[in-house]
């Protein structure tokens, strides 16, 4: 047995050191004569990713290759691709509206499309690659400001082309075009005039740039080597232009992304770099006078020169003034998310606490061990969410439902156990849970709140921040609830409730058809309306 391993060894080494690499380079040799044989640069000059099965039934027929093989090729364009990773995405029908949601059901249908449209304007590029390319390149990834310029980095000769090449008796024609005419081609001053007096080059500083090199390897070399610049003429915040380049019969795609890079969000964490000067804590109240008062009177108990921030729309405010404390008055019933807004737009500080008015600090709230977290540059936490002492706790994901033109459906939650965050492992991943957290100023204001939404807007501020924020609930910083209401307070809770069935305001916002806990138009189970996968 021992030498039957051995020997199996010894033919696997030969197989892969020189039987292999013997059959690669002889087919890579005939690829290039055929390339080479194949007649002038325009031939090829067409061919790009997308249309790579045109491009290989022209190459299998040229070599009598069967037909069968074209069913192995990739497929058509960018769009069918999409279309194919689609298949897995959850997907929802829409239920029907009823009657009353009728009209602003067709305004968000279309306000949907717009942003589709703008959406899709964004969606990063496929760079589908080809195989036994003669030279080297980098699909996607380079990057440019507007107006102006940089090298394409990473073209170079493939080895073994490299080596064959002197033995073909053939022109060579480099060519380099920006398909979108969003940039312009020009060669880097490195590449003098003297060394390009022999040779012909043509689309200088355009949008085409084509260069016959004859047989000259070394400067083909040399240009390849990050030598052709590409100098953005357009003005875009975030774009991506195409470059197409053939060399030897062969063209590949390569992707430059136009990007005016936005300046930091940075904030002055003082001298003593302390939780009291990067931390300020915010909530908005309502008819609650008491309990404000207990409030401010939690906080400042266990953080006594922390910054609070305070937005009331009671009818009969009555403003605290104490040191340490910013008061603002806003109209009668203008509402939570306005209300929110207002206080956020008045923090100074790196991160901000968020809590409801009738939510105390207590000794077990820690907001060092909150702040810990986001400053921890390893694992990217934007929201820090901590336990409400005699509340439920709220953990989990949203299950979010596409439809191909009603826009989308909020299905619920689910859950997963492989959701912890690393080096932290009291804490886990979700993204919907109680109202006490820390977060990263910057991030909190990016989310933003709806201010057409007035009513208390629990769900609807978590369904915010998807994709917008990485959130997880940590439960070694508590706060604790006690209820509290009068009579007045109660009836405009109630009043607002009610509304909460029949407001279609959470629905457009985030283009929603169907919302499983508190919107249900009409109310039909989230099972009924999930569309099956077809391939899990």
């Amino acid at each position: 047995m021992v030498s039957c391993g051995g020997l199996m060894n010894t033919i696997s080494t030969v197989l892969l050191k020189f039987i292999l690499p013997t059959v690669f380079m002889v087919y890579v040799v005939v690829t290039v004569k055929q390339w080479a044989s194949l007649g002038t640069v325009e031939t090829y000059s067409a061919m790009s990713c997308e249309n790579v099965v045109g491009a290989i039934r022209e190459y299998n027929s040229i070599n009598s290759v069967s037909d069968h093989i074209d069913k192995y090729t990739p497929v058509e364009d960018q769009n069918t691709l999409r279309e194919m990773m689609q298949i897995t995405r959850l997907r929802c029908n829409c239920p029907k509206p009823p009657y009353w949601l009728k009209p602003v059901n067709e305004r968000r249908i279309e306000e949907g499309k717009k942003w589709e449209f703008e959406k899709n304007k964004r969606l990063e590029p496929l760079s589908i690659c080809k195989a036994m390319s003669p030279f080297n390149y980098i699909g996607g990834g380079i990057t440019v400001e507007p107006y102006q310029t940089v090298p394409i980095v990473g073209l170079s000769l493939h080895p073994i082309v490299e080596q064959m090449l002197p033995n073909l008796n053939t022109n060579i024609t480099l060519q380099i075009s920006s398909t979108k005419k969003m940039g312009k081609l020009h060669l880097s001053k490195l590449i003098t005039p003297m060394m390009l007096e022999n040779y012909v080059i043509s689309g200088e500083k355009a949008f085409e740039l084509r260069i016959n090199l004859k047989q000259n390897i070394e400067l083909l070399k040399a240009i390849l080597d990050n030598k052709i610049l590409y100098s953005s003429d357009n003005y875009e915040l975030d774009a991506r232009d195409k470059l197409q380049i053939t060399l030897l019969n062969f063209t590949a795609d390569i992707y430059v992304r136009i990007r005016r890079e936005p300046l930091p969000d940075l904030y002055d964490p003082g001298e003593r770099n302390s939780v009291i000067d990067k931390v300020t804590v915010i909530t908005k109240t309502f008819e609650r006078p008491d309990v404000i008062e207990q409030f401010v009177a939690s906080v400042h108990k266990y953080y006594p020169n922390i910054s609070l921030i305070i937005a009331d729309d009671s009818e009969f405010p009555k403003p605290i003034k104490k040191d340490h404390v910013k008061y603002f008055v806003m109209p009668f019933r203008e509402g939570s998310f306005p209300g929110r807004n207002l206080a956020l737009s008045q923090v100074r500080t790196k991160y901000v606490v968020f809590l409801d008015d009738d939510m105390f600090f207590t000794s077990e709230t820690n907001l060092e061990i909150m702040m810990e977290k986001l400053e921890d540059p390893n694992i990217d936490m934007d929201i820090n969410c901590g336990e409400v002492k005699n509340l439920g706790i709220l953990k989990g994901f949203r299950s979010i439902g596409y439809n191909d033109t009603q826009g989308y459906c909020n299905m619920g939650a689910f859950f997963k156990h492989n959701n912890l965050v690393p080096g932290y492992p009291q804490c886990g991943w979700g993204e919907m849970f109680m109202f006490f957290f820390m977060a990263k100023t910057a991030v909190l204001r990016k989310i933003g709140a709806y201010p057409q939404i007035v009513q208390a807007a629990h769900e609807e501020a978590w369904i915010d921040a998807i994709g917008k924020a990485k959130c997880a609930f940590c439960p070694d910083s508590s706060v604790y609830h006690i209820r509290g209401r009068n009579k007045k307070y109660s009836a405009y809770r109630r009043e607002s409730q009610s509304i909460l069935f029949s407001d279609p305001l959470a629905l457009f916002e985030n283009n929603m058809c169907y919302w499983w806990s508190w919107y249900k138009f009409p109310r039909v189970p989230n099972f009924s309306i999930k569309v099956e996968n077809p391939l899990t």
